[in-house]
């Protein structure tokens, strides 16, 4: 049984999702609600239409949404044919997505999510999407996981992944593909020695900015990284200089008197600031494809031949 619904004027079609495909839904739900699957300006999502007269609050709702976010993976719209004004504002109060057909629409995150998966114009990748290219390359996930599943080794949340595997599917450098259960699944075609020279031309420096300072008050507090790290992983003689990594926010937030005489030029200490957070595959140093990225400026033979062992290495 499948039905179109009306957002803004724009009509969309709904395909009913047959309940021997929702085993791992509770009973009740199952029994209570038609689900079906349909998308929102590229925008997977599963919608719920009660089909029981059993009354449920607008926090109980709320909660049924978010335990079925997370079993289907992707965000949960309950639709009604009509609401009176004060069920209209408890929803809301709870957060809970829904939609009357034609009328009224509580979509705020997913419009928001919507008006970032318009085309994406460019030819390098996001700070989001160039984490989790350089997660898969280097076994954080495994192939043919969903979006939810990534999202729990990850530092990102849903919606901000979903648009990251848009990027990178439009690049070509992953697929889409939706189970029988509307499930969807990121897949990666190539090895990944081959999907790594293909994404080259894509990468950009994890490193915005470098500062220098004279002292850290706490340095084991973060990662090291260009020429500190790369000594680890190689034969490279480390510099007199340390080298740690942090992210914007971090630098933010720091407290000042945790870093002494902060200048961009010299110091005992180089604070690179990143885009993304390094891939969480060493607790000391920075994972190493990141590592690479950070010192392709860096055309000191000794580093780049290095770079070059390190490389062949991983493959």
């Amino acid at each position: 049984m499948n039905k179109t619904i009306v957002i803004a004027g724009k009509e969309y079609p709904l395909v009913s999702i047959d309940t021997s495909t929702l085993r791992q839904v509770w009973v009740e739900v199952r029994a209570a609600f038609q689900f079906y699957s349909g998308s929102f300006k590229g925008l997977d999502i599963v919608w719920l239409e009660q089909k029981s007269k059993q009354r449920f609050t607008p926090r109980k709702l709320r909660i049924m949404a978010e335990r079925l976010n997370t079993i289907m993976g992707n965000p949960i719209v309950f639709l009604f044919e009509s609401l009176p004004y004060f069920e209209r504002n408890r929803l809301i109060e709870q957060d809970v997505y829904f939609i009357v057909s034609g009328k009224y629409a509580f979509l705020p995150n997913l419009l928001i999510a919507a008006r970032e998966a318009e085309p994406i114009k460019g030819e390098k990748l996001t700070a989001v999407a160039q984490w989790l290219l350089l997660a898969y390359l280097q076994g954080m996930y495994v192939n043919r996981k969903t979006i939810k599943e990534v999202e729990r080794v990850s530092p990102y949340q849903y919606v901000t992944l979903t648009r990251a595997f848009r990027l990178l599917e439009r690049l070509e450098l992953c697929s889409m593909e939706t189970d029988e259960a509307r499930f969807r699944h990121i897949v990666f075609s190539k090895d990944k020695r081959t999907l790594y020279e293909q994404a080259r031309k894509f990468f950009v420096s994890p490193v915005k900015q470098r500062l220098y300072c004279d002292k850290v008050r706490q340095p084991q507090q973060y990662k090291r990284a260009g020429i500190s790290a790369l000594s680890h992983y190689s034969a490279l003689n480390p510099d007199e200089t340390t080298t740690l990594t942090m992210t914007a926010d971090q630098w933010r937030n720091r407290d000042e008197d945790d870093f002494m005489n902060v200048n961009p030029i010299e110091g005992d200490y180089c604070v690179e600031i990143w885009l993304y957070p390094p891939i969480p595959a060493d607790e000391e140093y920075v994972d190493k494809l990141s590592l690479v990225l950070s010192l392709q400026g860096d055309h000191d033979p000794r580093v780049e031949k290095e770079v070059e062992i390190l490389l062949e290495k991983l493959w």
